[in-house]
């Protein structure tokens, strides 16, 4: 065989460069990412009717996955080992993840109770998940229990929603007594994982929530900016009145007497490139603007983005389950544009904007 030519070379390259630039191929994989803020910070909380209003608007996308800024069981399970190094990305409640509280010991719990290894769960969880038609109650209530050894808590929680209040009760007087409160209680909970995620995968028919996010990286961020003097920067007049007129308008956002499409239009904001523009400038450039002579800020933001690296990685390799998925995944709007630059940047994957879902929405 002889080698090619530079002509045949050049040829090549451009084909190459012609097939980046052009459209993805007939089967590409497919991901559309929902920004927003996060619903439990909003007051007061989206009235049931404009939750649904929105979980239609993004049901029009057809999923075939619906992913959530969460860690997976896999990522839990490493950093549980070591709690002492991991603290701060476990302990803190917030955002919905009750990590160090909740999630992580109600997995020990149901692994001591199911006599199985957190990975050895998730194994026989998603099996069990792909035969969900044929499993009788006994079964469905084992693949519950596995998927919160595996500390997949919140498909737990989604498959605890496909349950009658008299299935729920029976449950709760079995293997997932200690569980049964909890489960509910998300459940019932505003935030988005539950009130947006768990009925858009319910109406594709899911049993398993795809997770996508690395808090060990959120808080080695916090804590660069604090060791670095970060915290002293942000107490300066000129920070605080800046980030509190960006807070101002990001609750200016969300106007809740508006009507059932409230929570829409304030999604189609969140989706659009003016809010990208506004967050570039009044979150990140400012924090930039004001960084100290150590770099507080700019090590803070290093962090970030490898954490939203890390989401796009996730990302990935859910599209890597199947030929033609559909990944919607839902994340706070600082993300976003982000998150689509990593992905676009791959021939092979189509990302379909989020924000025409909200804007056609009637």
């Amino acid at each position: 065989m002889t080698r090619p030519t530079a002509l045949q070379a050049c040829a090549c390259l451009l084909a190459l460069l012609s097939f980046i630039a052009g459209d993805p191929p007939a089967h590409a994989q497919t991901v559309t990412i929902v920004g927003t803020q996060h619903l439990r910070g909003l007051d007061p909380a989206p009235s049931p009717e404009q939750l649904n209003h929105a979980v239609e608007a993004m049901s029009a996308f057809q999923p075939t996955q619906v992913c959530v800024e969460r860690m997976s069981g896999e990522r839990l399970q490493a950093l549980s080992q070591d709690l002492m190094r991991h603290g701060m990305a476990l302990s803190p409640d917030t955002h919905g993840r009750p990590l160090g509280t909740q999630i992580i010991p109600l997995g020990k719990t149901m692994q001591t109770w199911l006599e199985v290894r957190p990975a050895d769960a998730r194994d026989r969880a998603r099996d069990l998940a792909s035969r969900w038609d044929e499993l009788d109650f006994d079964s469905r209530i084992e693949l519950i229990g596995l998927q919160i050894a595996g500390y997949e808590f919140h498909s737990a929680v989604l498959n605890w929603s496909y349950l009658s209040e008299p299935e729920r009760e029976a449950a709760a007087e079995d293997i997932l007594a200690s569980v049964s409160n909890p489960l509910t209680d998300m459940l019932n909970s505003v935030d988005e994982v539950y009130s947006l995620a768990v009925p858009l995968a319910r109406q594709a028919g899911l049993h398993a929530l795809c997770t996508a996010d690395s808090q060990e990286y959120e808080a080695a961020g916090m804590r660069a900016a604090i060791d670095h003097g970060g915290m002293e920067r942000l107490s300066s007049p000129d920070i605080a009145s800046r980030l509190e007129a960006y807070m101002a308008q990001m609750d200016s956002v969300w106007q809740p007497d508006s009507g059932a499409d409230a929570l829409t239009r304030m999604l189609a904001y969140m989706n659009s490139e003016s809010f990208v523009e506004y967050d570039l400038e009044n979150q990140w450039e400012l924090l930039r603007e004001y960084d100290n002579a150590d770099g507080a800020f700019q090590r803070r933001l290093m962090y970030w983005h490898a954490r939203t690296a890390q989401i796009s990685s996730e990302l990935f390799r859910a599209l890597a389950q199947g030929q033609d998925e559909r990944v919607l995944f839902i994340v706070g709007a600082a993300h976003r544009a982000f998150n689509e630059a990593e992905l676009r940047s791959q021939p092979w994957v189509s990302v379909e904007p989020a924000a025409p879902l909200f804007e056609a929405s009637p």
